[in-house]
C-alpha cells in the first residue's frame, strides 16, 4: 500500500499539470511549469494527522478494520519516513530554491500599479467640474504613494521618500498612542470610542511596518516573469542592447538640480530617468513626450538600478 501511494501520486499530480494547460486558453494564460516542479510535489505528499483521524474514526464492528488501521498507519510512518527526510535532498537534486523575495516584491508592485490605474480611471468617471481640484490632487497622490512604496522596495537604496514618511510617521503614531493612554487613564472618554481610535492607529502602524521591510535580498539579476507571447507587442519588439545616453545618473535631474531615488532607461533611445518616486519623475515624462509626438511613443522602459534587469510597458501597464 505504502509503494502504491508513493507511485499513484505523480500518475495523478502530472496530468494534472498538464492535462488543463492543452487547452489553448488555459496555456496562454497559465504556462505550463517545469517538470521539476510536479516532480517535487509529487514527493511532497506525505500522510499524517488526517489519515490517522480518517482511520480511527471507522466505527468498531466495521470487519477488518484493524487491518485499515495497521494500513494506515504503515502508509503514515512510511510516507513520513521515507518522503519527510528525503524531501530537502530532493528540492536541492531539482535544483529549485525558496521563494524569491524579491520576484514577489516586483509582481506586488505590478499589481498595485494595475489596481491603481483602474481606480484612477474610475475616478475620472465619477468625478466632474463641481469636484474640488485639491480632493482630486490628494486622492491621486495617496494611491500613488502607496503604489511608489512597493516599487521603492526593488531598489537597494534604503533612503528612499517611502522609508522616510514611515519612520517619521512611526514616531507621531507613538506620540499619539501615549496621548490616547493619557486620556483613558482620565476616564473623562468613552471605553468604546478610545478603543477605535486605538485601533485605527493599530492598522496604520501595521502597514507602515510593511513599508519598512528591507529591501530583497537577493544573488543573481531580479528579472519578472516571461510575459505570455502576444500580450504585450511592445515588451516582444523592445530593444534588448539599448545603452544609456548618459552614464551615472539621470540628466534631467541634474540640470534641474534634483535628486533622484532610482533610475530607469528609454529601450528605444538610451534616455536616463527617474523613477516615479522621484520629484522629477523623468522616465514617465519622457514616455510621455514621446507618445505626443508619436504613439506609442517610447513604451518600454527598463531598470538600470544594480542587480535589476526587469523591463516594464507604459501603454500595457505589464513588467516582462
Amino acid at each position: 500500500m505504502l509503494v502504491a501511494v508513493v507511485v499513484l501520486r505523480p500518475i495523478w499530480v502530472f496530468p494534472a499539470t498538464y492535462g488543463a494547460r492543452l487547452v489553448p486558453r488555459m496555456a496562454r494564460n497559465d504556462p505550463a511549469p517545469s517538470w521539476r516542479y510536479p516532480a517535487l510535489v509529487s514527493w511532497a505528499g506525505m500522510r499524517g494527522v488526517v489519515t490517522l483521524a480518517a482511520v480511527f474514526a471507522i466505527p468498531a464492528e466495521v470487519e477488518q478494520r484493524e487491518v485499515l488501521v495497521f494500513i494506515a498507519l504503515v502508509v503514515v510512518a512510511g510516507t513520513l519516513l521515507l518522503q519527510g527526510s528525503t524531501l530537502a535532498w530532493v528540492v536541492r537534486r531539482l535544483g529549485l530554491g525558496g521563494p524569491d523575495r524579491a520576484e514577489d516584491a516586483l509582481q506586488a508592485a505590478v499589481v498595485y500599479q494595475q489596481a491603481a490605474a483602474a481606480g484612477a480611471r474610475r475616478l475620472a468617471e465619477i468625478t466632474d467640474d463641481d469636484t474640488p481640484p485639491e480632493l482630486l490632487e490628494e486622492l491621486r497622490t495617496r494611491s500613488a504613494s502607496r503604489s511608489n512604496a512597493l516599487w521603492e522596495r526593488l531598489g537597494r537604496d534604503r533612503d528612499t521618500p517611502s522609508l522616510r514618511y514611515a519612520t517619521l510617521r512611526e514616531q507621531m503614531l507613538e506620540a499619539e498612542r501615549e496621548e490616547l493612554l493619557k486620556i483613558r487613564a482620565g476616564g473623562t472618554v468613552d471605553h468604546e470610542v478610545l478603543e477605535d481610535v486605538l485601533t485605527a492607529l493599530d492598522v496604520e502602524e501595521s502597514i507602515l511596518e510593511r513599508v519598512q521591510l528591507d529591501s530583497a535580498e537577493r544573488d543573481g539579476v531580479l528579472v519578472a516573469r516571461p510575459h505570455p507571447a502576444g500580450s504585450c507587442v511592445h515588451l516582444d519588439e523592445a530593444p534588448s542592447t539599448a545603452r544609456p545616453k548618459v552614464a551615472g545618473g539621470c540628466e534631467d535631474c541634474v540640470r534641474e538640480g534634483l535628486a533622484w531615488v532610482h533610475l530607469r532607461m528609454c529601450l528605444t533611445c538610451g534616455n536616463v530617468g527617474c523613477c516615479d518616486s522621484s520629484e522629477g519623475r523623468h522616465a514617465a515624462k519622457h514616455f510621455e513626450s514621446t507618445a505626443l509626438d508619436q504613439r506609442p511613443g517610447h513604451p518600454v522602459m527598463g531598470s538600470v538600478e544594480p542587480g535589476e534587469a526587469w523591463r516594464w510597458c507604459y501603454v500595457d501597464a505589464r513588467t516582462g
